[in-house]
């Protein structure tokens, strides 16, 4: 029946418009399931919180994310806020989610809720791809600079997803489009003139493994060769 559907609707719709009117059925699900997560936070402090957890929920932490996969204890649409209190926050942790939202109306309320919500001291580390390393790549002779960024398999096939690319440029695009999930692409300039503009004063370029809080330092290592790691203070 379920397919049934999907094909009766496919037959009206473009597939990008479905998946984008099917995400956000959901998401209005999650704001609906997730109304008493203010209250629910109002008294806690001190708390580390990874943004877009996804499958790497952490013990002891605040795990958001929008779908319910093991270890997520917060599900949340954090495009329209987060629950925590003024200063709540000692530190956050965001991989591989910001580019999963609008750069003008959507990363922007994000990131000044996160100041809001971080206490004097408190950082934000922030992991997203890296645009500048993929276009660089893509300008070098053949295939090789591509294959250290993104894993590939024989006759350029996505170690990760499975698609073959006849060219550099059907990479570049996947990366940064994925029919419709990425909304843009990040550079560290970009990145750091956007945490600025969201009332971060101290933001500075990082590397895998390298944070100033280390215990938020959460960095996967399959994500390393193709991140760029920005992390802001609160002052």
């Amino acid at each position: 029946m379920r397919r049934g559907l999907k094909r009766a609707v496919l037959r009206v719709l473009p597939l990008p418009t479905w998946m984008q009117l099917r995400f956000e059925l959901h998401m209005l699900g999650v704001r609906v399931r997730s109304l008493g997560a203010a209250r629910h936070y109002r008294h806690r402090r001190d708390l580390l919180v990874n943004l877009g957890a996804g499958t790497e929920g952490k013990a002891g932490w605040v795990n958001v994310d929008a779908f319910r996969f093991a270890g997520i204890n917060c599900l949340l649409d954090v495009r329209r806020g987060l629950p925590f209190a003024d200063g709540a926050v000692r530190g956050f942790f965001c991989e591989h989610f910001l580019e999963h939202i609008d750069y003008e109306a959507e990363a922007p309320k994000l990131l000044r809720e996160c100041h809001r919500a971080l206490r004097p001291g408190g950082v934000l580390r922030l992991v997203v791809p890296d645009a500048e390393k993929y276009l660089r790549a893509y300008c070098a002779e053949g295939w090789g600079e591509l294959e250290r960024i993104r894993p590939l398999r024989p006759q350029q096939t996505d170690a990760y997803y499975g698609h073959r690319y006849a060219t550099k440029m059907e990479l570049v695009n996947f990366i940064f489009r994925q029919v419709c999930d990425h909304k843009f692409a990040y550079d560290a300039e970009t990145l750091i003139a956007l945490l600025r503009r969201c009332g971060f004063a101290r933001v500075a370029q990082q590397a895998f493994g390298q944070s100033l809080m280390p215990e938020i330092c959460l960095d996967q290592p399959m994500r390393a060769s193709e991140s760029l790691y920005v992390e802001a203070v609160k002052e």
